[in-house]
């Protein structure tokens, strides 16, 4: 089991969920029935494997007074995985949800243990325990999605071992919160947020001749995953069809096209971000320090608007001693904001092509080089492909200044403007000076034209508007590169 794995058990709300504690009871509590039982049993074989023959069940639901107890053994998955050839396979463990049906329609989904899982793949092993794990969620069938949960645990651990790898993960407290508005046309506005307390980390990369081993500590860490515009009816219809149909899916082709075209239509947009404070990395150079970090990335789908957007800022960098140049720690960022989007993309037309070009009959692949060009070309055929950045900042002992600004790309062709604004310039080119002869004889000549050509404004700082034309021509403040100012 990965990192990424276990990070997926810890934020799999949408999928089956588990948590504890006092639910706040909006409805009454059905009795569970033997009938409604089977009708579980049956609503998840439509979308997990069928065990091995004379294997044990992988999934068991019993009713047991409002509850229904669903036991998910995961030791049954051996036989499958043996069965499709993939050298893998997981010690006994069994995990148990309880469902609770409810007198409005909504299910409360409940699990307040988490068994210790073991899983082997070739000569890798891996080990996941959480302690006082607890997860709730109530979930709307008409929505197929959750409209709110919550989720703890005291501590955990995680590792990874192999002949030349060994990785270990250990964390406190875990809280998590998701919530969900559903929009006038059934759409849903989803959010999860999960908070990790004391993460710790050990790696050790080699044999034992020659092993070398980073190790990391976090105070906080939050992952956020955001959702709006969701059609999860919708998604959820998808995934029916494509589990009812495996084996004859390219029968169902208009079908499954008419689901993937309503799911492409633009409205959804999709936020994953993450943040840290107090990292510490003890590597094989010294030790790294970050005492903030945060890192987001956005997808729009709003058709010729469509737009990626990518945002990054730390603070308090710190750098072991010998790791840069004597003098480099005054030129060494302490703090960067950035934000950057991609622009003249348009996603639902290059989904909505590779939908038409789709062909799940025959032995080529569902869409051919020749299509996936096409899907390429509407993907671009929203206008120029435009890089821009939003107002950013860059700090460092020697260093004071802002970015902004925006690179078009046309078939060949580049084109753009950045304007930079720096403070204490005469402070950066001391630090630069400082960086040795070497550097002084390389640097410091072009840093003394960049001074010659900037602009003093009202506050003493010096700004710049760099130009870039098509036909690669640079101006500086509107005089060519080279040329110097009257």
């Amino acid at each position: 089991m990965s990192a990424s794995s276990f990070r997926g058990l810890l934020g799999c709300a949408p999928l089956l969920a588990a948590a504890l504690g006092a639910w706040p009871a909006l409805a009454g509590d059905k009795p569970a029935t033997p009938e409604g039982a089977q009708d579980l049993r049956a609503l998840f074989s439509r979308f997990l494997p069928a065990a091995a023959a004379g294997a044990p069940a992988f999934l068991t639901v019993k009713p047991e007074g409002a509850d229904y107890l669903v036991s998910v053994e995961l030791g049954a998955l051996n036989g499958i995985i043996k069965a499709a050839g993939a050298p893998a396979s997981y010690e006994p463990a069994t995990l148990v949800y309880r469902l609770i049906e409810q007198d409005d329609g909504k299910w409360r989904v409940v699990q307040d243990s988490f068994p210790p899982i073991v899983s082997h793949a070739g000569d890798v092993t891996s080990s996941v325990e959480i302690a006082n794990y607890r997860q709730t969620l109530l979930i709307d069938p008409a929505l197929a999605w959750w409209l709110s949960g919550s989720a703890s645990a005291d501590r955990g651990a995680l590792s990874i071992r192999s002949p030349k790898l060994d990785e270990t993960f250990d964390f406190g407290a875990v809280k998590g919160d998701y919530a969900t508005t559903v929009q006038p046309d059934g759409a849903v506005s989803t959010a999860v947020k999960d908070e990790i307390d004391d993460i710790a980390a050990k790696i050790t990369a080699g044999g034992m001749d020659n092993a070398s081993s980073t190790s990391f500590r976090l105070d906080k860490a939050a992952v956020n995953i955001g959702a709006d515009g969701l059609k999860s009816r919708k998604a959820f219809d998808l995934l029916s069809l494509v589990a009812a149909h495996r084996d004859d899916l390219p029968q169902h082709e208009a079908e499954l096209k008419a689901l993937l075209k309503d799911l492409a239509g633009p409205g959804l947009k999709i936020v994953e971000g993450a943040e840290a404070s107090k990292a510490i990395i003890a590597s094989p150079y010294g030790a790294i320090a970050l005492s903030q970090f945060r890192a987001a990335v956005g997808v729009a789908n709003a058709g010729p608007q469509s737009a990626i957007d990518l945002t990054l800022a730390a603070e308090g960098l710190s750098l072991p001693v010998g790791l840069a140049p004597p003098g480099a720690a005054d030129l060494t960022p302490s703090k960067i904001d950035l934000t950057i989007t991609l622009k003249g993309i348009d996603i639902a037309a290059a989904a909505n092509e590779a939908i038409a070009d789709m062909h799940l009959g025959g032995d080529g692949p569902p869409i051919s080089n020749e299509d996936s060009t096409k899907v390429v070309a509407a993907l671009l055929s929203a206008g120029l492909l435009r890089i821009e950045l939003a107002p950013s900042h860059v700090v460092a002992p020697a260093i004071d200044a802002d970015l902004q600004g925006a690179v078009r790309y046309a078939v060949g062709k580049a084109s753009g403007s950045m304007t930079i604004r720096m403070r204490n310039f005469d402070k950066t080119m001391a630090a630069l000076k400082g960086l040795g002869p070497d550097v002084e004889r390389q640097a410091i000549p072009a840093v003394a034209m960049a001074k010659g050509l900037a602009k003093t404004e009202s506050d003493g700082s010096l700004s710049w508007v760099v130009e870039l034309g098509q036909d690669r021509s640079i101006k500086v403040n509107g005089i060519p590169l080279g040329k110097a100012p009257n």
